[in-house]
């Protein structure tokens, strides 16, 4: 078996490029952002704005680990697949654990608006489930084409 780096890095890096090629089924959140008030509004714009600077704190995070490591360790085996590893695993953990703001869920009042705010968690998490399918498939395409 391939070293489990590989595994990890290259379904992840698949996963995160198919995740954002999906088709976008904006109605949903076109239709979720017009349920709300103005002050839910800017919570929300606040909320998307603190998650994005998440993301890219974990990302650089990763890179920078990502690096760090090939330099301490250049003769490692696969070291993309160890560098593509490190930098995921580091933006999924920064991600999951740095402190966030409250859900959104949290400053929503009516029930129509949590129900388009479970409408997109719904399709947030199979899009999600959809790529790491997708990544790891790519992964087994790929390493196995190669032989």
């Amino acid at each position: 078996m391939k070293d489990i780096s590989c595994i990890i890095g290259i379904t992840l890096l698949i996963g995160s490029l198919s995740m954002t090629l999906q088709k976008r089924n904006t109605d949903i959140f076109n239709k979720f952002y017009n349920l709300l008030d103005e002050k839910q509004k800017r919570i929300y714009i606040e909320i998307v704005k603190e998650r994005l600077m998440i993301y890219m704190t974990g990302m650089l995070c990763g890179i920078i680990s990502g690096i760090l490591y090939h330099y301490q360790n250049p003769k490692q085996s696969y070291p993309v697949c160890t560098f593509l590893a490190i930098v995921y695993l580091t933006k999924l953990g920064v991600y999951y654990f740095y402190p966030k703001s409250p859900l959104m869920l949290y400053s929503l009042t009516t029930k129509e608006q949590t129900d388009a705010w479970a409408q997109i968690y719904e399709e947030m998490k199979y899009r999600y489930k959809l790529s790491l399918i997708i990544g790891f498939l790519g992964y087994l395409v790929l390493f196995n084409g190669l032989k």
